[in-house]
């Protein structure tokens, strides 16, 4: 509203897009950056925590450790997530394989899944923090804490930045800035 001369597309992909090739301006990133020729602004900071709905965990039990999600129903997202959910344990980094019967390339359904007490999901907490402060959420295994993996705004190169592309980057560190 405050700039109507500026045209937004928004794509919700998990897919690593090359901003020069594919055109786009600015990419959103989740994650710890490897070395390249982008320039990232950092946003926010990013962990993450393991959740279920109380009617999940009153129907299958709460896990105690990080063998017990195999007997858990775990909401993975797709993909992005092949890898397993990472944890810290003892000082060091464990990327563990989960399973359940539920899987998708979209974080607000795996989000909408948990409410709806269908499994655990291992999710952002800015995007679960007023579910838990309620209580339609319930974090489980947070002796095992999840790296942070920071939130960026990565655009191609710095010198030649468009003037619309310095705004919105400008209004997501006001967004990201907010409690």
């Amino acid at each position: 509203r405050l700039h109507p001369d500026i045209r937004v597309t928004l794509d919700l992909s998990d897919r690593l897009t090359d901003l020069v090739r594919d055109r786009i301006d600015c990419a959103i990133r989740i994650s710890d950056l490897s070395d390249s020729t982008l320039i990232a602004v950092r946003l926010a900071e990013n962990r993450r925590v393991v959740v279920a709905a109380p009617a999940y965990l009153a129907r299958r039990g709460t896990p105690k450790t990080l063998a017990d999600l195999e007997q858990h129903d775990c909401l993975s997202l797709g993909e992005s997530q092949s890898r397993g959910w990472t944890f810290k344990v003892g000082g060091e980094l464990v990327n563990l394989k989960v399973r359940g019967a539920l899987e998708c390339n979209d974080g607000a359904v795996l989000h909408d899944w948990a409410l709806q007490g269908l499994g655990l999901t291992w999710r952002s907490m800015w995007e679960v923090k007023d579910d838990i402060t309620d209580g339609r959420l319930v974090t489980v295994l947070d002796r095992f804490s999840s790296p942070d993996y920071p939130v960026y705004a990565v655009v191609a190169q710095r010198k030649y930045l468009p003037g619309r592309v310095r705004l919105f980057i400008e209004h997501l560190k006001t967004v990201y800035a907010t409690p």
